[in-house]
């Protein structure tokens, strides 16, 4: 199957620090290259007898095949990542950020080095979910061919030099803060709140299993916590930011229930999390929206949010 190239997401005469001749030559040149590229060479492996091709023709094929399909997904992931026109993450995206990191300024400063680092030289910056641990990390690739395995690209950055030469020069760091300044947050939690999602399928607990929950966790946002008046029977809220401080006190003998508001990626990625460090977790479906809407009983929340 042929591959088609995608139009730019965003309009690029309005990028600040990234020029509309720039976007338009790595779009077109770079992006277009590598579709091309992909689809040259997988007109070539149709025509192969497998049965007899040596295989340094086979692996050379193959390889070239992974370079250009993951170029193409990587630029179209780069070009979907800008066009924020400087809008801050929102709430939930700056928790997910905090939990992985320590506070989204912590992982700022890494992947801004990390691009800079790659400055002079080629290669890729990728914010990527984990859906083993649930988490979130910085990953460098070079080549367009490392991606860590089973991890979902939600955010990318490319340090060639194609990406920010016309306009910079040698000036790398000057690119890198153009980059954050024009990152898309809304789309990078959409993307964020699909891999969570897929990755906890399965994960639901019901309303009789959070009935019956002898540890029942409420992780609801800090904000929307200390915002809140009531809280569901026999729960304890925890902070889903820090994680690493309360959870060694849970029991890894006795089930989990987490929840957050809605059943979304809070309490989603906290039953990730706390699974990957060994105990038996699961998410409350609908949180505490489904819990209210289905008529069970509320009681006043802890006055004060509990210190972890």
């Amino acid at each position: 199957m042929q591959a088609h190239p995608q139009a730019l997401p965003f309009d690029p005469a309005t990028l600040p620090g990234l020029s509309e001749k720039l976007l338009r030559s790595h779009h077109q040149n770079n992006y277009g290259g590598a579709v091309a590229r992909l689809n040259a060479i997988r007109s070539q492996l149709a025509g192969v007898d497998f049965a007899s091709a040596p295989g340094f023709a086979l692996n050379g094929l193959k390889r070239e095949e992974l370079i250009a399909s993951n170029s193409m997904l990587l630029h179209e992931l780069y070009f979907a990542s800008l066009g924020g026109q400087g809008a801050a993450p929102a709430p939930g995206m700056a928790l997910a950020l905090a939990a992985s990191f320590g506070s989204p300024e912590r992982w700022r400063e890494e992947f801004v080095a990390m691009g800079k680092a790659l400055g002079g030289g080629s290669g890729w910056v990728l914010l990527v979910f984990q859906p083993r641990e649930g988490t979130l990390s910085n990953q460098w690739a070079s080549d367009h061919t490392q991606v860590a395995a089973g991890g979902v690209p939600i955010l990318a950055l490319d340090m060639y030099e194609h990406a920010y030469h016309l306009d910079h020069g040698a000036a790398a760091g000057a690119y890198v803060d153009a980059f954050m300044a024009n990152i898309h947050w809304a789309a990078v939690y959409e993307r964020y709140q699909h891999a969570v999602h897929a990755a906890s399928e399965g994960l639901q607990a019901s309303i009789q299993d959070a009935q019956a929950a002898a540890q029942l966790i409420d992780v609801r946002r800090a904000g929307v916590y200390e915002a809140a008046t009531t809280a569901i029977p026999n729960a304890r809220w925890r902070d889903p930011a820090a994680i690493e401080t309360w959870a060694p006190e849970l029991s890894a003998s006795e089930g989990v229930v987490v929840y957050c508001v809605y059943g979304h990626e809070v309490g989603r990625s906290t039953a990730l999390r706390l699974r990957a460090a060994g105990f038996n977790a699961r998410f409350l479906q609908g949180g505490m929206d489904g819990w209210v809407a289905s008529g069970q009983p509320v009681q006043p929340k802890t006055a004060v949010a509990p210190a972890v």
